[in-house]
């Protein structure tokens, strides 16, 4: 009798942290959304911009927005350039509407004023899609700046047209 009660105890002590971890697992596996958005990129002659669906997995609101300029950083098709592709981004921050989009861009990332006013467009196009931003603030190295890359003047934050 006493080594049925003791197996008996062993067994819930083994079964119970069980069952009482799988809830938990689902909860992991439920916070990740994933939603198809629409990505720019210049054409291979940086003249237009050619528009690309992308799937991004996010876990919130910060993560999306920085999944989202991730996929703007790169593309799987040898003809679409990524005009974001060596630009660091520092931090991505929402808040009532307004993104505020922190970057770094190293000497090798710069453009002419064709490939800028690409890059802003594209920028401006990809993340406009999503209904909550009304704005965007682009800042440089924690500044906000006059042109990105000293070609085109940046409208600073970038609104809705």
């Amino acid at each position: 009798m006493v080594v049925n009660l003791l197996l008996q105890v062993q067994c819930r002590v083994l079964i119970l942290p069980v069952l009482h971890q799988a809830p938990i697992a689902n909860q992991d596996e439920n916070s990740e959304e994933s939603q198809e958005i629409n990505v720019y990129y210049a054409d291979d002659q940086l003249l237009q911009l050619d528009q690309r669906k992308k799937e991004i997995t996010f876990e919130d609101e910060s993560d999306k927005y920085s999944k989202t300029y991730a996929s703007l950083q790169s593309s799987d098709q040898l003809e679409l350039i990524p005009l974001w592709k060596n630009i660091d981004l520092l931090s991505a921050t929402f808040d009532q509407g307004k993104l505020i989009l922190d970057v770094n861009i190293p000497d090798e990332a710069r453009l002419g004023s064709g490939g800028e006013l690409l890059a802003i467009d594209a920028l401006r196009k990809t993340f406009f899609q999503f209904d909550e931003v009304t704005s965007i603030e682009l800042l440089v190295n924690g500044n906000a700046t006059e042109s990105l890359m000293g070609h085109v003047e940046l409208e600073n934050p970038l609104t809705r047209e």
